[in-house]
């Protein structure tokens, strides 16, 4: 028995197969949407958290390379932060915003609600930082009086 090759028009997908994948990635992206959105506060919090002990290290850094004081200065009425050069007069680095699902709960330890650092990358005041997202979930932001910037949940 002499078996014949398969024809390329027989390893096609047929148009009942394609709409059958099709139907089955659009239930399953379904099914995806409403996980996303509860587990989005969460990822805005977490990033945001990522973002501001980078600044707060990067203003440390900052600090020790051009031995002049920097420093991450807090509005937790406008959920912002700025990095600032005090140098001969206050210079804004750079300001930033959190998302709308992420804002400051409390500010402790840091008068003027900031923390500067000197040339050696130590704090003037050690001092806690805590965010809160609209799950009413917290992280904090401990920054030790070394410089070191610790994050909790």
């Amino acid at each position: 028995m002499i078996k014949s090759k398969p024809s390329k028009l027989n390893a096609a997908f047929t148009s009942t197969e394609l709409l059958i994948f099709i139907s089955l990635v659009g239930i399953l992206v379904l099914i995806g949407i409403p996980a996303f959105r509860t587990y989005r506060p969460s990822l805005e919090l977490s990033g945001t958290v990522r973002e501001l002990v980078s600044d707060l290290r990067y203003a440390e850094q900052l600090a020790v390379t051009e031995q002049v004081n920097y420093g991450v200065r807090f509005s937790s009425s406008t959920d912002k932060y700025q990095i600032i050069k005090f140098g001969a007069t206050e210079e804004i680095i750079e300001e930033k915003t959190f998302p709308s699902t992420v804002s400051f709960d409390k500010i402790t330890g840091l008068t003027g609600d900031e923390a500067i650092f000197n040339p050696y990358g130590a704090v003037q005041e050690s001092g806690i930082i805590i965010l809160i997202n609209t799950k009413n979930s917290t992280t904090s932001i401990d920054i030790r009086p070394s410089g070191f910037v610790k994050v909790t949940d």
